[in-house]
């Protein structure tokens, strides 16, 4: 997949596309749903497959201000996810910036049929673009009409009664439950980071920790313990993992031995390795307890070392294609074999 940042003067081949719009932060199962109908109707044109997005999006700032720690699936991680789901390019419009001052009409005419070449588009019912946000899908459909690219709207995805979101999902890992999170990703909730430096507490008392350098915009979940799976994988390379092992993580403040900066600690179980330079993908399975503030490092070790037992018991349980939903919507040929297409 070609990944390129919208500038004015853009230069891209000159063939016809089928472009999917959307934030697409977290690429979940309804974003899935979108782009499946998208490669369909790319795949009857003969067309390119592409996604139009933001980053960050446009949801991220409230006032004006951009909210930190609010996404799902920050920068390099949407881009592999978008490259599982089969797209063939992406074009990034940053936001704020200039596309943010276009008008609705202009940015329909201009960009995606002059410049882009797009002759049809999927989107979600509620999707906005332009100036303010001001265009909406019936104006997208008037505009549609009359330049000769066609428009589908793509249903909501609903799953326990309610619509499956971005929104949603962040609901739920703010409240801890990666569970329920993992069920609308179709994949354990993950983040993606360089292990950085800790204060060595835990090689002292026997549970070894690297600490996660995490980026700002990233969303963590719920301040507590975890059972996860966490493997290293190589820098910039999110689908290089190497065998996932079981592993209790600590998401928060530490209060018994710091209690003034939020981290990431990661202990792998099992056979200790040197992670000092590692890049490691952490998924999360399970919400063990809350923070809790021991009274001295035994206590804090005695806690460590039943949630440890409880995370690698949750960890071997947990069926290998327990969210094996989205790698089946990933599968680059998968929705053209369901739908009765020879890829």
């Amino acid at each position: 997949m070609k990944c390129v940042r919208w500038t004015a003067d853009l230069d891209l081949p000159k063939v016809p596309r089928v472009a999917a719009l959307g934030a697409f932060d977290g690429v979940h199962l309804g974003h899935a749903a979108t782009i499946q109908a998208m490669r369909r109707i790319a795949h009857e044109r003969g067309a390119e497959a592409s996604i139009l997005t933001f980053d960050p999006s446009p949801r991220e700032f409230t006032d004006g201000t951009r909210q930190p720690g609010r996404r799902l699936t920050p920068g390099d991680e949407q881009t592999y996810y978008l490259r599982r789901l089969g797209v063939d390019l992406t074009v990034v419009f940053e936001f704020p910036g200039s596309i943010h001052l276009v008008e609705p009409e202009d940015f329909v005419r201009e960009i995606l049929v002059e410049q882009l070449g797009v002759v049809h588009v999927t989107a979600s019912e509620t999707h906005r673009f332009g100036h303010m946000g001001r265009g909406d899908i019936s104006l997208l459909k008037r505009l549609g009409d009359e330049l000769g690219f066609g428009v589908q709207i793509v249903d909501p995805l609903v799953i326990g009664g309610e619509r499956v979101s971005s929104t949603r999902i962040r609901t739920l890992l703010g409240g801890g439950s990666v569970e329920e999170a993992g069920a609308l990703l179709g994949r354990p909730y993950a983040i993606y980071a360089p292990v950085g430096s800790g204060h060595g507490l835990g090689a002292t008392i026997g549970f070894p920790t690297a600490n996660l350098r995490i980026t700002p915009e990233k969303m963590l979940p719920r301040d507590g313990v975890y059972a996860c799976a966490a493997g290293v994988i190589h820098e910039g390379d999110y689908s290089a993992l190497e065998q996932p092992r079981p592993a209790a993580v600590n998401v928060g403040l530490a209060p018994t031995v710091r209690g003034d900066e939020r981290v990431v600690e990661v202990h792998l179980i099992g056979e200790q390795c040197d992670l000092s330079e590692a890049n490691l993908k952490v998924q999360f399975l399970r919400w063990l307890r809350g923070e809790e503030r021991f009274v001295d490092i035994e206590a804090l070790a005695t806690q460590i070392g039943r949630d440890t037992a409880r995370a690698l018991e949750i960890a071997k349980a947990a069926a290998p294609d327990e969210f094996a939903l989205f790698e089946r919507y990933c599968t680059t040929d998968y929705v053209l074999r369901r739908d009765g297409y020879d890829s």
